[in-house]
């Protein structure tokens, strides 16, 4: 079983997929293949660079899902997930393999920008309207951004966590259940 973890900036994501671990999946991340190849390129990991290096790597290879390829290529296991899918040509090289499901975890701008505030990543935007602007660039592939919105679109299973923590992982758990 391949789970593809995708959503909104501080959503909850990270969370899930650190329960998955938990429950004995292999964990993989889109960023990290972005953040080996920006170390290669002598680039400094903020957000912004290691979003210019993913849209480098689709142009370069002229293959939109090219992260997810990677990816594929990296897991030796039938239990993994994939974290943080931001394109939707990613998603579709992920379900060429049969047993790929698609998690979107997504909550209110607010709680999200409360919730970044307090894992103060660098690089996270400072001001509300900072985060705001960010996130609609995520979201939408405003001017070359990310396409969040339309992954989620393509999810087998949506998450709303506007709630506790607790409620999150058991929404996780249902989930789970199904794969069985």
């Amino acid at each position: 079983m391949l789970i593809g973890l995708t959503g909104t900036m501080a959503s909850g994501k990270g969370t899930v997929a650190e329960y998955l671990k938990e429950k004995g999946f292999e964990g993989y991340v889109f960023s990290d293949v972005i953040k080996e190849e920006a170390r290669n390129r002598g680039l400094e990991l903020t957000r912004k660079n290691l979003q210019k290096v993913g849209d480098l790597l689709r142009i370069e290879s002229n293959n939109e899902g090219v992260l997810a390829k990677k990816l594929l290529e990296k897991i030796k296991t039938d239990k993994a997930f994939v974290d943080g899918a931001r394109n939707a040509d990613e998603i579709l090289e992920l379900r060429k393999r049969d047993d790929f499901k698609l998690i979107a975890v997504d909550a209110s701008q607010k709680i999200r920008y409360e919730r970044l505030k307090t894992r103060n990543r660098p690089g996270d935007p400072e001001t509300f309207e900072e985060f705001k602007k960010s996130d609609d660039l995520e979201n939408k592939k405003l001017g070359g951004g990310q396409e969040i919105n339309k992954c989620m679109d393509l999810a087998d299973y949506k998450i709303d966590n506007n709630g506790t923590q607790k409620k999150l992982l058991e929404k996780v758990d249902k989930i789970l259940l199904l794969f069985k």
